[in-house]
């Protein structure tokens, strides 16, 4: 089992984690088989990595598949997650409105009603919507340099950021403001069809909802952002205002409370000095 890769290893852990819990709370969700099924289909996805990781039976094609793969595995244990959450325990919105009320007087996103003008809206939709894009365009570079050192510890921090951020989602679901207050707001978030487009796919693609606390947005892209720092400078500064922008967006488009937000700059302080010891750490494991 030492062969599986260190980011491989989050994922088999991961998985353990939610099929433990889906057996435990069965009882309450409808769709605990096919959850179970799809869990063990992806074991078995890691299993077929963990044998055919010898580069000469799988060639180049396979090798690229299994480098990227961690994004495969993120992606769909994020989409079960729809199934999951929503039958363990209930939304913790209203506690999040407080916290939000009892720091600032006021609720944010309503604050900020104030400022909403169609091209800026639209603006915020783009920097929202980069969160899918800037940790794929960092590895994707340090893999097309061939610095696959790098690569290897900016996957593992990176698959290690998201799997934290899917615990806080199942240990503090919430739906967000954009649902929670959507009665209390006088002002629409209109934009052009740019703004339109980044709403509908997200809400089309995205099954699970309940997922805002912590921030995820904000959590992944700071990891990408200190990985960015220390691989490779020049992403660093173009990544820098677009990520200031995409957090400011969390808040303006209606996704996240603060709260959130300071949660997920905290987890990715966290993950940024965990993830990287605990890669040395597995590693040293591998080469005893």
């Amino acid at each position: 089992m030492r062969r599986i890769a260190p980011f491989h290893w989050l994922t088999f852990l991961f998985l353990i984690g939610l099929i433990l819990l889906t057996l435990i709370f069965r009882g309450q969700i409808p769709l605990w088989r096919s959850l179970l099924l799809n869990y063990v289909v992806l074991f078995g996805l890691l299993f077929a990595l963990k044998l055919s990781s010898d580069r000469k039976m799988i060639g180049k094609r396979g090798m690229f598949f299994h480098h990227f793969s961690p994004i495969l595995f993120v992606i769909l244990i994020y989409e079960s997650l729809g199934n999951l959450i929503q039958y363990l325990q209930r939304d913790i919105d209203p506690t999040l409105i407080q916290i939000d009320f009892f720091i600032f007087g006021v609720q944010p996103t309503l604050w900020m009603e104030q400022w909403i003008v169609p091209w800026f809206t639209d603006v915020m939709s783009l920097a929202y919507l980069s969160y899918y894009f800037i940790p794929i365009v960092l590895i994707a570079v340090l893999y097309l340099k061939d610095r696959m050192m790098e690569f290897d510890r900016a996957i593992f921090v990176l698959a290690f950021g998201y799997y934290v951020s899917f615990i806080g989602y199942i240990l503090f679901p919430a739906i967000g403001p954009r649902y929670a207050l959507t009665h209390l707001y006088s002002v629409p978030l209109e934009g052009s069809f740019l703004t339109d487009f980044v709403r509908d796919i997200l809400n089309a693609l995205e099954h699970n909802k309940r997922d805002c606390m912590p921030s995820g947005h904000t959590q992944i892209v700071l990891i990408a952002l200190y990985l960015a720092h220390r691989y490779e400078k020049v992403l660093f500064y173009i990544f820098l205002p677009i990520i200031c922008a995409l957090i400011l967006s969390t808040v303006y488009l209606r996704y996240h409370y603060t709260i959130d937000i300071f949660a997920g700059v905290m987890l990715a302080i966290g993950c940024m000095i965990i993830g990287p010891r605990l890669y040395r750490w597995w590693n040293l494991r591998i080469k005893d």
